[in-house]
């Protein structure tokens, strides 16, 4: 007989597979990114089948058969009403999530980034202004993952005058150090430096531009496709 085992984790993407089934991908604590196939989950009155909804939290429990996580029971225990109830939260969590599912390793045990996501969809549900709070995290995230942006001045020489953003060479660059392009604005890089600095529960208080903060995602997500494919 096949060992079950169990697992807690925030659903980051379901998919359909075959005729009737369902890949949930979890991020737990215990195992990073972990991939389960519900079979039948898509049948109409399939119990279980709507606790696999992206960003609830559930209990799942699982055998495997040939290297295949196998669903055998499924609990929800946290879902998140306002965030799919209004449009700027769905949006800033759908993200958030996104970008969980393509920096945390499958089958790794580190509780950090499954605990930071909480906190993430959490401070949503409970009103943080979705924009700070989505760009923090990610910042957070790429530094819990282990590909923090070096932010406090130019990484070749520490100075904070004509800094630039360079991808590649891992975050701030002076011109006098090799950076290209213009130089950010002084309220782009306190910006940025203030997200990754402050806890999450703190980020509400911020007022930052939504246009300043769509240019700071940007940057982040030119610099996290560059650093993965390395």
């Amino acid at each position: 007989m096949a060992q079950l085992s169990r697992a807690v984790g925030i659903v980051l993407r379901t998919q359909n597979h075959a005729e009737t089934d369902r890949i949930a991908v979890l991020l737990t604590p215990s195992q990073g990114r972990l991939d389960v196939l519900a079979k039948g989950a898509r049948r109409l009155g399939r119990p279980g089948g709507a606790a696999l909804d992206v960003s609830n939290l559930v209990e799942v429990i699982y055998y495997r058969r040939r290297g295949l996580a196998l669903l055998k029971d499924v609990d929800l225990r946290r879902a998140f009403p306002r965030i799919k109830g209004e449009l700027p939260r769905l949006e800033a969590a759908l993200t958030g999530l996104t970008w969980a599912l393509r920096l945390v390793p499958k089958g790794q045990p580190d509780p950090t980034p499954f605990r930071l996501t909480w906190q993430f969809l959490e401070g949503l549900e409970t009103g943080t202004p979705p924009g700070p709070l989505k760009v923090g995290y990610l910042l957070k995230l790429l530094a819990v993952s282990g590909h923090a942006p070096h932010l406090r001045g130019c990484l070749r020489c520490g100075g904070e005058g004509e800094l630039t953003w360079s991808s590649r060479e891992g975050g701030f660059l002076c011109r006098a150090c090799g950076g290209k392009g213009e130089p950010l604005g002084i309220k782009l890089v306190r910006t940025m430096q203030g997200l990754a600095r402050l806890p999450l529960p703190a980020l509400g208080r911020l007022q930052v531009a939504e246009a300043l903060l769509e240019e700071i995602e940007r940057l982040l997500l030119e610099f996290r496709e560059v650093q993965l494919s390395r």
